[in-house]
């Protein structure tokens, strides 16, 4: 489903400038490595006064008892630490995993809430709670595919190939192909409906964009899927000529 951005789904769909720069403590992360730690000292613990009759030998017995206690106290050291560090932001992450800077990924998300801006959803009435993943947004100059919440992010000068593929490829169902000009290929799972009508969004934005996995240029022959490199390199070629 494509369809013009609404003041509702920018309440309900996309990150404020608050929620994007926000960080906070590494809580989660922290508390699971403690969880696990305190875990592994357990067993360390138990496995030296109950379970010696099930072990061959002292040697092996001890062996466990150490290796358990030794592993929990080094999760549980990482736990208390993680607990403390600051993680990064929103836009920091969407910047790392997409290889903008963190300043074009906030350029991004404020160009999703200009009147020209594209919703790209999975399911036709997208909520936060259930389905915030599966929509993407389109905008003059960025897009961000449904279902790649953070390295899905990219110019739309940057989209050099972009094609649906009706077969199953080794390792993919049906769904939309797209080649960023790094030659990184990301992919959105989807129906033929869906996914044409995609394609079509994309390329009205961004006409240089090759919309075929299998082309010749220069009596050259590419497989955009094979070899996404060589795709992308062939777009800078053109694209800077």
């Amino acid at each position: 489903m494509i369809t013009p951005m609404t003041k509702a789904w920018e309440t309900e769909l996309l990150w404020s400038e608050e929620e994007l720069t926000k960080k906070s403590k590494m809580k989660n992360e922290g508390g699971g490595l403690l969880i696990l730690g305190i875990g592994a000292l357990a067993l360390g613990v138990l496995n030296h006064l109950l379970l010696h009759i099930i072990y061959e030998s002292d040697m092996i017995w001890i062996a466990v008892t150490v290796g358990c206690i030794l592993l929990g106290i080094v999760l549980t050291g990482f736990g208390v630490k993680l607990i403390t560090k600051i993680g990064a932001s929103v836009a920091e992450m969407t910047a790392k995993d997409s290889s903008y800077s963190t300043e074009e990924i906030m350029e991004f998300y404020r160009e999703c809430r200009r009147s020209d801006s594209l919703l790209l959803s999975l399911t036709p009435q997208p909520t936060k709670e259930k389905d915030f993943i599966k929509v993407g947004f389109l905008t003059k100059n960025w897009l961000r595919l449904p279902n790649r919440l953070y390295h899905g992010v990219m110019r739309i000068s940057d989209m050099a190939v972009i094609w649906y593929e009706e077969s199953a490829l080794p390792g993919y169902d049906p769904g939309v192909f797209v080649i960023k000009s790094d030659g990184n290929m990301l992919y959105v799972k989807c129906k033929p409906d869906i996914g044409t009508e995609f394609v079509e969004a994309l390329t009205s934005r961004n006409p240089e964009s090759i919309t075929a996995r299998h082309f010749t240029f220069a009596g050259n022959d590419y497989d955009a899927f094979q070899n996404p490199q060589k795709a992308a390199d062939l777009y800078r070629k053109i694209h800077q000529a």
